[in-house]
């Protein structure tokens, strides 16, 4: 039984996604596709555009097998925590591939650079340390540093993918996991706004929440076909939680936000100095923002705040406890059973079970949180991450 893992937001899932699970399926010949995607926010910090369960649906008529949940613990946390997170999880699931998707001009590349930081020679530190003494925030003096070092374009290295693909890679080593990668050729830019039969998230999601229809154009049939049929409603506004935030934030002593997961040393006082006079969580970040903290850094510990996610969670769950299932095709239930009889990780497809795990208890926070961001009165209520279904597609 051979198993291929991705680790994926779907936010939502378009038809660079369905490309990606095809080619996964094509080049590895294998039996199950295992997908562990983040829940109710992203990695960025940013409440997902619909549910977890409507995208664990998506996954699954888009190719998946079994679609299983990468906790807000490690989903909502800077690239390195992400990609370990995920690789435990699909590693302990049986997964022998990691599939990610990359810009394919860094394909070349990505071997070389995963090999320079993992031997990281003096003069490769030298320039790290060179440009974090600038203020520069470690991701971007890492990136400068590399391409510096190999003599390639800066864009290419910093691109979010290979940011991804290369703590994928780390995380695989230092796990020691039994696990091969495949780097799949993304197509179209991550950042690009325009829409057509492939286009990038970002401009999906804008599209969506401006009410064009071409979005749709960009997404399978049986993608599309859930979003516009729950209305407005049921999509997420990122903008509704900013009076929470900044009530939460402020009411936090200065100590609280220094206790915050990832949390900045003294970057505290900055926040407590700049949230008198911020209006919107815009216009904090914009505040806040300098050359050391990225708006992505900053966007997630406000994410943090909300949640209650502070260092003592992060430091004593380094890896996920559990593997919480979202939805699975009929045809894996042979998958599903051996992963159970194996025990290197508890399946798990009934939430009560986790009700004393701090874990889960962060993710039902999660959810609950995410459900304020709409006007669905049904998405609303508190709890939903016992009274939903595990989803289930013929």
């Amino acid at each position: 039984m051979r198993i291929a893992g991705v680790i994926a937001e779907y936010n939502p899932f378009h038809n660079g996604h369905k490309h990606h699970l095809d080619e996964t399926a094509r080049r590895t010949g294998c039996d199950f596709l295992v997908v562990a995607m983040s829940g109710a926010f992203t990695q960025r910090g940013d409440p997902a555009l619909v549910d977890k369960w409507t995208r664990a649906r998506m996954a699954l008529l888009g190719g998946a097998d079994l679609v299983v949940e990468l906790p807000a613990l490690f989903a909502v946390r800077t690239a390195d925590h992400f990609a370990r997170g995920g690789v435990s999880l699909l590693a302990r699931l049986g997964a022998e591939v990691l599939s990610f998707g990359c810009e394919p001009e860094s394909l070349s590349a990505l071997d070389e650079m995963r090999r320079a930081l993992a031997e990281e020679p003096p003069a490769l530190q030298a320039a790290i340390r060179l440009r974090l003494s600038e203020g520069k925030s470690h991701a971007r003096a890492r990136g400068e540093a590399l391409s510096e070092h190999l003599g390639i374009d800066p864009e290419t290295v910093n691109a979010p993918n290979t940011v991804l693909a290369l703590e994928y890679l780390k995380a695989i080593r230092s796990l020691d996991a039994p696990m091969e990668a495949l780097a799949v050729p993304r197509t179209g830019s991550y950042h690009s706004k325009a829409l057509g039969e492939i286009a990038s998230a970002t401009a999906i999601r804008e599209a969506i929440r401006s009410g064009q229809a071409e979005a749709f154009g960009a997404m399978p049939e049986t993608s599309a076909g859930l979003i516009p049929s729950g209305g407005d409603s049921r999509l997420s506004d990122p903008s509704a939680l900013d009076n929470l935030l900044l009530y939460r934030l402020r009411a936090m002593p200065a100590a609280e936000i220094a206790a915050l997961a990832d949390m900045g040393e003294g970057l505290e006082m900055r926040f407590k100095k700049l949230l008198p006079d911020a209006t919107s969580r815009e216009a904090l970040l914009q505040a806040l923002k300098c050359k050391r903290y990225t708006l992505a850094r900053l966007n997630r510990l406000c994410a943090y705040a909300l949640l209650g996610m502070d260092r003592a969670l992060t430091e004593r769950i380094t890896l996920p406890p559990y593997a919480r299932v979202l939805g699975f095709r009929e045809r894996a239930r042979p998958l599903m059973r051996k992963i159970t009889d194996s025990g290197q990780i508890p399946l798990v497809t009934r939430a009560s079970t986790l009700s004393e795990d701090a874990c889960f208890r962060l993710e039902c926070r999660a959810t609950d949180l995410w459900g304020l961001t709409t006007l669905d009165p049904a998405l609303r209520r508190a709890g939903r991450d016992y009274a939903e279904k595990v989803v289930i597609v013929p």
